[in-house]
This record gives structure tokens, sequence and C-alpha cells, in this order.
């Protein structure tokens, strides 16, 4: 019995060292370029990819719809379509609900407005995001937070009698969160609630701004090996 459990042992650690992949699928964490301890983020095959250097592409869809009337306000709600390329930054480490990664976006913003006085006027630009996806190792949802920054093209400015936008390019500050419910190790299906604020710092007389909220749908495709 010794002698059979010795030569179960030795040829264990011979398969290990002769075969990574062996070694690292008989434990759940890794250790990364720094020393440090890194959960497993393969626990399940659809999280395999959000790790430091993976890119995704996104595309969201929805509607946005303004807050607050009267003062100058008026009703100014937005269709958008939001198409993103990100880069994640970091790998998730550690443990406990915050564990997560670092992720920034870049999107181009197309949206036409579809009620109030500047109705049939588009808003047209670029963002840079910045997101931390929530990452548990054997969860299929990956909750997360997200802040950016752009600026955008608009015809808007062109209706006269409202003061909300003053000139041809605004600012927009934003602020959302969200969920993604990966299908495969590449897919996702995406919903986020996003608040989105318009205005040009005071570089034009009429700038009071717009404020709004709403919601967003859509899909993402992670880059990577099969």
């Amino acid at each position: 019995m010794a002698l059979a459990l010795g030569l179960l042992g030795s040829w264990g650690i011979a398969r290990a060292a002769s075969n990574p992949s062996y070694a690292a699928s008989t434990s759940s964490e890794s250790t990364d370029a720094k020393g440090g301890a890194t959960l497993d983020t393969e626990s399940i095959p659809e999280l395999a990819l959000f790790r430091e250097g993976t890119n995704e592409i996104q595309v969201m869809s929805g509607a946005l719809f303004s807050l607050g009337s009267g003062g100058g306000r008026y009703t100014f709600d937005e269709a958008p379509t939001i198409l993103s390329w990100g880069w994640m930054l970091t790998t998730p480490k550690g443990n406990g609900i915050f564990r997560g990664n670092v992720e920034v976006l870049v999107d181009l913003y197309a949206s036409g407005i579809f009620a109030g006085p500047m109705s049939g006027n588009v808003v047209v630009g670029p963002n840079v995001f910045v997101r931390y996806n929530f990452v548990q190792p054997n969860w299929r949802i990956v909750p997360y937070v997200e802040g950016g920054l752009g600026f955008v093209f608009t015809d808007a400015y062109t209706v006269s009698g409202q003061s909300m936008v003053g000139q041809a390019i605004e600012f927009t500050p934003q602020a959302g969160a969200g969920f993604r419910y990966m299908l495969t190790k590449h897919w996702s299906v995406n919903a986020e609630a996003l608040f989105h604020h318009m205005s040009n710092a005071d570089m034009a007389a009429r700038n009071i701004g717009v404020n709004e909220v709403g919601g967003l749908v859509g899909f993402s495709y992670l880059l990577g090996p099969e």
C-alpha cells in the first residue's frame, strides 16, 4: 500500500511538472506577475476573459428622458445608440463583494431627439468611460458601475426660443450602473441605467443645460481565444 501511494504521488508530481494546465486545474489560485494571489477567474468558462488585456466590442441602445421643466427647460428626450471599444486594465483579485476589475471604454454616441421643441435634431460625439466590473468566480451575472466624460456635436442649438443648448459643441459628463449576463465565454447581454448631462461650461450665452436619465440594453463580445 505504501509503495502504491508513493508511486501515485510521484506520478502526480511528474504530470504537474510536465503539464502546466494540469497543475493550474488543481488549484483555485494562481500568482500574478507581482507575486500576489489571484483567484481563478475560470471557475466557470464564461468568466475566462475577464482579465488584463482583454478587449471587447459593445453595442447599446435605449432612451433618455429629460428632467425638470420650467425656468427655460423643455422636454429633450433622446434615443441613443452607443458603440464602444473596451480594454480591461486589470485581472480580478482577492475575494468578497468588491472583487472585480477595471475597464476603459471609448464610445461613439449617436442619438436623435424625439420629443420636445428640438425634436428631429441630432446629438453625436465621443466619450471615454471608466468601468468597474464586479466579477465573482461562479457568477454569470457581472454587475458594473461607470463614469465618463465626452463632447458632442448637436444642431439643437439652432432652435430659437430655448436656452438649454447654446452652441454646436457641448460637454457630456455621465454616470451609470448596470449588469451583463454571460451567455458564453465571449457573448453577453447587457442592461444599464444612465445619467446623461449636456452643457457648454458657459462658453455660450445659452447654457441652462440638459439633464437626462434612462435605460439602455444591448450586447457585448469579448475578444480572445476559444
